[in-house]
């Protein structure tokens, strides 16, 4: 990836002003199921796929969100995780490729990109994760040499990130593009180590949030370019317009407070996109539930939407925030906080506005004035600017495969213009500065989407995302 401004840490594609890239179909397998619009539908009326799965351990919670026994690709029970990875990530990208009208013979000039954090590796050395991906490209039909990446929980944000900037640069025409992530026992006990696990239900952005849930998912998009996706006529679910990356530098689990890291990442993708925060309608956060990581992204978030009454942050100029930025280049180097801990919060003020205002200068943090006056359970409020949502509760945290999950949920959402609910979630965190789907699903606005995701090794990511242009045939794996 191309430098996003000296100094900043945050890195973004190539310039305004190249043609968008669309997303031509998309496909996922999650603990609710893994059709496109039977999973969306479960989250807009607030269903969660959490169930337990016992252990030997002594975890601190055995309820996990995991997929479904049967699930295409997945319906082996005594298959080792090498080969659960290897099946979800053959069947997912198999439907994403039928979705977008790409049959056995037209895959083979298509590249394979796949992110995940630890894939199979927590719990065995080998194979290694090239060559897992360098299979399942192969099952495909692909007959070009697949990307594998890990950069922890934005291991399908950045998956995503690298594909546009291989397309961007024309390298391919059409990338299929994903990311898996199963559970394994070391993962499980990892975390419930580490204290990232609720010892109850998750909660994003609550008061009483105290942990995340695990959950296992695959998710897939077929990406190309407007020529190539224009030449045939491909179907278009959205268009990936915007996207950044940026590292905190401070340790492996440690989120950076200021936000100004994270906020940097959403700055490069809206740079990058030619928009401002005033035309952002909706936001999938991270939203891990956890203490730490809530008050992190909330703080980032702030930044660039500051609640009413608080001056415009700017988390744009080099050195700015109490942590030194780590330089950025590449694609699989780009940033997240960490998932340990929770905070405060701010009362929700959910009504179906969309955010809008004069536009910024570029650089600038500023955003909408909202009003957060309202806590109550139907999510009844008044503010400007965009609504943010979470969907870790529902489908529990997939880890490497977030990304690509939380991505599908934005084009989603930007199609219908409706939010799902955040699960569990009674009383917002004092401060948080956006609207939240309290108890209830939400309408949105016109306008574009982000999606962010916030990983352990300071790994921060954002992806910017518009509705299909009218007129495109279809909507890839859609209804």
């Amino acid at each position: 990836m191309s430098g996003a401004g000296a100094g900043v840490g945050a890195v973004a594609g190539a310039g305004v002003g190249r043609a968008p890239l669309h997303v031509s179909a998309a496909a996922w397998a999650t603990a609710l199921g893994t059709g496109l619009d039977e999973v969306w539908e479960q989250l807009l009326a607030g269903r969660t796929g959490q169930g337990e799965a016992p252990s030997a351990e002594p975890l601190r919670n055995h309820r996990v969100a995991a997929l479904p026994p049967g699930t295409d690709g997945d319906e082996d029970p005594d298959a080792d995780t090498v080969a659960r990875h290897l099946a979800v990530a053959t069947a997912t990208g198999a439907r994403t490729l039928a979705g977008a009208g790409l049959g056995p013979d037209d895959a083979g000039d298509v590249l394979v990109v796949i992110g995940t954090s630890l894939g199979p590796h927590a719990d065995r050395p080998g194979p290694s994760l090239y060559d897992w991906v360098a299979e399942a490209a192969r099952r495909l039909g692909s007959r070009r040499e697949p990307v594998a990446l890990s950069t922890a929980c934005s291991s399908g944000s950045d998956a995503i990130a690298v594909a546009a900037d291989l397309l961007t640069a024309g390298v391919a025409e059409r990338c299929l593009v994903g990311a898996v992530d199963l559970l394994t026992p070391n993962k499980r006990r990892g975390h419930s180590r580490l204290r990232t696990m609720s010892r109850g239900e998750p909660r994003s952005f609550d008061r009483d949030r105290d942990g995340m849930l695990l959950g296992e998912a695959g998710g897939f998009l077929l990406l190309e370019t407007a020529a190539s996706a224009d030449a045939r006529r491909a179907p278009c679910l959205g268009l990936l317009t915007g996207w950044g990356a940026s590292n905190n530098a401070l340790g492996p689990t440690e989120p950076d407070a200021s936000g100004t890291a994270a906020a940097r990442a959403v700055r490069a993708a809206l740079d990058l996109a030619g928009r401002d925060p005033a035309e952002v309608a909706v936001i999938s956060t991270h939203g891990t539930g956890t203490v730490l990581n809530d008050a992190a992204e909330s703080a980032g978030l702030a930044l660039l939407w500051p609640p009413a009454g608080a001056g415009a942050g700017s988390a744009a100029g080099a050195g700015a925030g109490p942590a030194a930025e780590a330089g950025a280049g590449g694609g699989a180097g780009t940033g997240s906080a960490a998932e340990a801990g929770s905070g405060p919060g701010a009362e929700a003020a959910p009504e179906p506005v969309a955010g809008a205002g004069p536009r910024s200068v570029a650089g600038d943090l500023p955003g909408s004035a909202h009003d957060t006056a309202s806590g109550r359970a139907d999510g009844a409020g008044t503010g400007a600017g965009p609504v943010a949502f979470a969907t870790k509760g529902a489908l529990g945290h997939s880890l490497g495969a977030t990304g690509v999950v939380e991505a599908i949920t934005v084009l989603l959402a930007l199609r219908d213009r409706r939010v799902p609910p955040v699960p569990h979630l009674e009383r917002v965190m004092d401060g948080f500065p956006l609207r939240l789907p309290v108890g209830r699903a939400l309408g949105i606005g016109g306008g574009c989407g982000l999606s962010q995701t916030l990983g352990f090794g300071g790994f921060n990511t954002c992806l910017l995302l518009e509705p299909a242009p009218a007129g495109r045939p279809g909507e890839g794996g859609g209804r």
